[in-house]
C-alpha cells in the first residue's frame, strides 16, 4: 500500500496469499455459422462476447459485448475491435494480435475475437471450454484443468507459474512459453488449449485481490499498458465496478446461463 495516497498497489503475479481462497472457473463458448462466428466468455469478474461476420474469408462486421466488467471504462474498448475490419479468417487464434496492437484492446475480447476467427477459419460448428483453476495454497503445487465438450483435455500441474507435468510441456513457465509453444506444438486444437488455459490461469490471479478496496484501474499498480484499461490516461479515470466480481467456487453451472434463457414470450 502506497503510504501518500493509501491506494493499493499490486503486483502481477506476488504468488504469496490468496484474499479469496476458492476455485477460478471459466466458461468460454464459439460457436459458428455460415459468414458468423461468435464467442462468449464468464469467469468471476468478467462477462463478454464478440460476434463477426465475414465474406470472402475476412472480417466485414465486428460486435462486442462488455456485458460485467472490473472497471467503468473497460467497455469502451468495443470499439477498437473495429481495427480488425478486413483482416484474413486465420486457424490460428492469435493472428489477431499481428493485425492489431493488443495493448490498445481489451485482452479478453480480442482473444474472443481471435477464437473466433480460428473456428471460422477451421470450420468448427460448436465447441466449450471449461477452466478450474485451485486456488488455495500459492506454496503448493496446483492442477489447472481444461475440458472440451466436458471432457479433459489438458491439465497443467502448476509449482507458481511453472508447468510441472504432463511431461511434454514440463519446465515451460507460463510468463514465457508461447515461442516455445508456437515451435514445438503442431496439433492446432493443443495449441489452442494452451492459449486458452494460459490466460485463464493469468486471470485466476484476480482472486489474490479484494479489488472492491481499489476506487480505480490505477490503484493496481498496473498501469503499464499491458490492455485498453491500464492505459496512462484511461487507468485514472477507470473506476471500480463494485460488486462486479462473482465467484464460481461451487460450480460452473451459473457461467453463461444467460445464454441459456429462452426469449420472453411476446405480449
Amino acid at each position: 500500500m502506497s503510504g501518500d495516497t493509501g491506494t493499493v498497489r499490486i503486483d502481477c503475479f506476488p504468488l504469496d496469499h490468496y484474499q479469496r481462497p476458492g476455485v477460478y472457473r471459466r466458461r468460454v463458448r464459439i460457436e459458428t455459422r455460415p459468414g458468423q462466428a461468435r464467442a462468449e466468455l464468464e469467469d468471476d469478474p468478467h462477462r463478454y462476447g464478440v460476434t463477426l461476420q465475414h465474406h470472402d474469408r475476412r472480417v466485414s462486421a465486428v460486435e462486442g459485448r462488455a456485458l460485467r466488467t472490473p472497471w467503468s471504462l473497460c467497455g469502451e474498448a468495443v470499439r477498437m475491435l473495429d481495427r480488425l475490419l478486413g483482416m484474413p479468417l486465420s486457424p490460428d487464434p492469435q493472428q489477431v494480435y499481428r493485425h492489431s496492437d493488443g495493448r490498445a484492446q481489451c485482452t479478453h475480447l480480442v482473444d474472443l475475437a481471435g477464437l473466433a476467427l480460428a473456428h471460422a477459419a477451421r470450420g468448427i460448428a460448436r465447441r466449450q471450454y471449461d477452466i478450474d483453476v485451485p486456488c488455495l495454497d500459492p506454496a503448493s503445487e496446483r492442477q489447472a484443468n481444461l475440458r472440451v465438450d466436458g471432457q479433459l483435455f489438458l491439465r497443467w500441474t502448476l509449482q507458481q507459474t511453472r508447468i510441472v507435468a504432463p511431461q511434454a510441456h514440463a519446465g515451460q513457465d507460463l510468463g514465457s512459453m508461447m515461442p516455445w509453444a508456437k515451435a514445438q506444438i503442431t496439433d492446432p486444437d493443443e495449441f489452442e488449449a494452451v492459449i486458452v488455459l494460459r490466460r485463464a490461469v493469468f486471470t485466476a490471479g484476480n482472486r489474490f485481490y479484494q479489488m472492491d478496496r481499489m476506487s480505480r484501474a490505477s490503484d493496481t499498480g498496473h498501469v503499464v499498458g499491458a490492455c485498453y484499461v491500464f492505459q496512462h490516461g484511461v487507468a485514472d479515470r477507470a473506476l471500480r465496478r463494485i460488486g462486479s466480481t462473482l465467484d464460481f467456487s461451487a460450480g460452473p453451472d451459473a457461467l453463461l446461463s444467460d445464454l441459456e434463457q429462452a426469449p420472453a414470450a411476446p405480449g
